[in-house]
């Protein structure tokens, strides 16, 4: 097999990946899409496919492991298929059934308190949109903090996630709907020791990046999805409509300056603009300091200028050089399932910085775990003398 870890990454994310007869034999098969442990600590989400023309890989079983071949059995890949998580099937206190309160994507317990993306209400979704329009999206109305802090407790006992992915909605509020989300970040630090991480909007006033850091926050994503001004306000109209592609980059670059290296990031999608542009995009977020994370097109519409493989070497290259030449960590934000990050792309690389894998790998282990977690709060507490000014400085 002759492709890298990464490239198999993408190209089963993006063109999925049929099932032998093999693993109909084990159980159910999995339907829609299954998740996968890959080799160099990588994790997807590939869709199953029927289509022989679509895919060269195939999920295939020998006794109890598991293999992606691609037609050359000599050279198959030992994978670990992931199954639906036990917590799925348990309800809160409250009776609601904790699949409907968060799901598992790679390592990432997400969250979307206020169900599907405010961007799709409106009629204006991107047309690759990974996330928020589907979280969520079979359930009404918001969810009790009670819930939320049952489930994440649930989903770390049983060790399938690594930490807490908050989801917002909202949109058009001033504090692109970091406030919405308050309560529930809030209650989960009060209640249990994990790491938090949120994708929002970005706020009118960079006043709120300082109270989301603040408040427990310890990564954040804001996420242009495009950096081409025009490509954006074609495929992005709600992006481009209601926030605007300037405000995006000027949140992002304060919040560089304000959480730790290597904690906020921004997702640029494979296919949608041209390679040259994205290669744009993850020199500027770089030298802003930004974590750049190229994003695999999932959406219902093919992509613009094909599915982000062709000349995808060149764009890994990039995305791994320009965030090390920068002295970014590339360690905080790993095992996105439908994104391949600058630690992701250098797998294999001689120069892979060690402090990047050895925080991926305690973010894995129990103690490492709660050392990182107690790193970051003694980081909080000296950047953020007076939280409490901060947090309600213009409420």
């Amino acid at each position: 097999m002759t492709s890298t870890p990464t490239r198999m990454k993408a190209a089963l994310a993006l063109r999925g990946l049929r099932l032998d007869p093999s693993v109909l034999t084990h159980g159910r098969p999995p339907t829609g899409s299954v998740g996968l442990d890959l080799p160099h600590r990588l994790t997807v989400s590939a869709p199953i496919v029927q289509d022989t023309e679509g895919t060269p890989y195939v999920l295939t079983m020998r006794g109890a492991q598991s293999f992606i071949e691609d037609g050359n059995a000599d050279a198959a890949v030992p994978v670990r298929a992931n199954r639906p998580p036990r917590f799925y099937e348990r309800a809160t206190s409250q009776g609601t059934p904790m699949g409907e309160v968060a799901t598992r994507h790679g390592r990432h317990l997400v969250v979307a308190p206020g169900g599907p993306c405010g961007f799709s209400v409106r009629g204006t979704p991107c047309a690759f949109c990974l996330e928020g329009a589907r979280a969520m999206g079979s359930r009404e109305g918001r969810l009790h903090p009670t819930d939320v802090v049952e489930v994440v407790r649930a989903a770390l006992a049983e060790g399938v996630v690594d930490g807490v992915y908050f989801n917002s909605c909202a949109f058009d509020a001033e504090d692109g709907g970091i406030a919405f989300l308050a309560p529930y970040i809030e209650a989960v630090r009060r209640h249990v020791d994990t790491l938090v991480a949120v994708q929002v909007h970005p706020p009118a006033d960079t006043a709120w990046v300082d109270r989301t850091y603040a408040m427990g926050v310890d990564a954040i994503s804001y996420n242009l999805e495009i950096y081409d001004a025009d490509v954006l306000l074609r495929q992005c109209v709600g992006r481009a409509r209601y926030i605007g592609r300037e405000r995006y980059l000027e949140v992002l670059a304060h919040a560089a300056r304000i959480f730790p290296s290597g904690t906020v990031w921004s997702e640029l999608v494979l296919g949608i603009e041209s390679r040259d542009s994205t290669i744009a995009g993850i020199d500027a977020l770089a030298a802003m300091g930004v974590l750049p994370v190229l994003a695999m097109h999932r959406g219902s519409m093919p992509a613009p200028n094909g599915d982000g493989l062709d000349g995808l070497e060149a764009v890994l290259a990039c995305l791994f050089d320009a965030v090390h030449a920068k002295g970014i960590n590339m360690g905080w934000i790993h095992g996105l399932p439908l994104g391949i990050t600058p630690l992701d792309a250098g797998q294999g690389r001689s120069d892979l910085p060690r402090l990047a894998t050895l925080v991926q790998t305690l973010s894995r282990n129990r103690f490492g775990g709660m050392a990182l977690r107690n790193l970051a709060r003694i980081r909080r507490r000296l950047r953020i003398r007076k939280p409490d000014d901060s947090l309600h400085a213009s409420a």
